[in-house]
């Protein structure tokens, strides 16, 4: 898989990729980083750049540049979405532990799955601590109330990480107009 990943991500064309175990649907989005273990795209939601993902190698199914693929391309060239595209930017993406490291602590909000079928976890919020085995993060809930101690997802459990979407982007900007108190935990 690795020699293919190489491919699409120097091809810079749109990809499908398909994680039968977790989840049902495809998700697109522009290779931008792989290591062993982990994928990064720039996520692509109906035609918006929607921040970026990383995703769990063992969990893809599949992943391809179909002619589909190939045509939306040229829709993000020709709609002027392609060029907002940083595909010269260097990532580490070696394992987890360096995700947060790099990418988390850049952006700040993120939003961490394990997306197990039987017991799926959410988590939203801020990171706090990148330990050796786990991260730590103070998160909050959908009525943007801060959650009243740290949650914690051990690194074997995540299935999946996004920072820059548009959703914890429209929370950030909220955060940063009221003012809202965290809790001194």
């Amino acid at each position: 898989m690795d020699e293919d990943l190489n491919k699409l991500k120097e091809e810079k064309n749109l990809v499908t990729i398909k994680r039968e175990a977790i989840d049902g649907h495809k998700l697109q989005g522009f290779v931008l980083a792989h290591s062993k273990e982990l994928i990064l795209i720039q996520y692509v939601y109906d035609f918006n750049l929607d921040g970026l993902m990383v995703l769990r190698l063992s969990d893809v199914s599949s992943i391809e540049s179909s002619k589909t693929d190939l045509f939306q391309t040229q829709i993000f060239k020709d709609e002027g979405l392609y060029s907002r595209i940083d595909f010269s930017k260097e990532y580490d993406v070696t394992n987890w532990y360096t995700v947060l490291s790099t990418i988390g602590k850049e952006y700040g909000f993120f939003i961490i799955e394990d997306e197990d079928p039987e017991y799926p976890i959410f988590l939203l919020g801020e990171l706090r601590v990148i330990g050796e085995d786990s991260v730590s993060m103070l998160g909050f809930s959908g009525a943007a109330n801060w959650d009243d101690e740290y949650s914690e997802m051990s690194y074997e459990d995540i299935s999946s990480f996004q920072v820059g979407n548009n959703y914890s982007n429209m929370y950030k900007r909220y955060f940063e107009r009221n003012a809202l108190t965290k809790p001194s935990i």
